[in-house]
């Protein structure tokens, strides 16, 4: 009965300690991914999809009048996706839990926060990231026209230079044995500009 009890204690401790080291080999992986910006997709101001606009000049009148009404509202609402590829070297799998990211426009601090993320990708495969941002632009362009607004959505939303404006911090965290193990330091993706310090 004991040579019984004692040979499930260890077939136990045995597929515990397995586990466990599949858990920290994910973990490892995670830690030696590259990350890099993809692109920025899915740019709407104040509700209109500017995606497929290079400038003012190409947005027809209809959007026109809501943009005016919006921007009488005192609400010009900015939202976009920005698509990050993670590259996973490795011969086993990389599983994120979340991020703590802040999003830079300019070399300038837009918004701040985490996100629950999760994204497995397989060993020696790249899968994307998207992240979505909301933020309101009048606040931030405090001052400016409709027309130079907008011009700012378009100039994000297009394949120019202007994408590089575009940078996000973030430090991932992964699952180990239950508990939520962060990235110890940002990491910094995007732009082409420098990048001020984060802590």
């Amino acid at each position: 009965m004991k040579k019984a009890l004692s040979f499930w204690i260890f077939a136990v401790l045995a597929v515990s300690l397995l586990a466990g080291c599949s858990i920290l080999q994910s973990a490892n992986s995670l830690k030696s991914c590259k990350f890099a910006m993809k692109n920025v997709t899915d740019v709407s101001v104040a509700g209109i999809n500017l995606s497929n606009k290079a400038s003012f000049k190409d947005v027809s009148a209809a959007d026109v009048i809501k943009l005016g009404a919006a921007y009488l509202t005192k609400s010009f609402p900015l939202t976009m996706n920005v698509n990050v590829n993670v590259t996973n070297p490795n011969p086993t799998t990389a599983r994120l839990a979340g991020l703590e990211y802040i999003l830079w426009i300019d070399d300038v601090k837009m918004t701040a926060g985490s996100m629950t993320q999760s994204l497995t990708v397989a060993q020696n495969e790249t899968a994307v990231m998207p992240l979505s941002f909301s933020l309101d632009l009048l606040e931030i362009l405090k001052g400016e026209s409709k027309d130079k607004i907008l011009s700012f959505g378009c100039g994000l939303a297009t394949g120019n230079p202007d994408v590089s404006r575009v940078k996000v911090s973030f430090k991932p965290s992964f699952n180990v044995g239950g508990s939520i193990i962060k990235w110890p330091t940002y990491i910094t993706i995007g732009g082409n500009k420098l990048m001020p310090s984060t802590n």
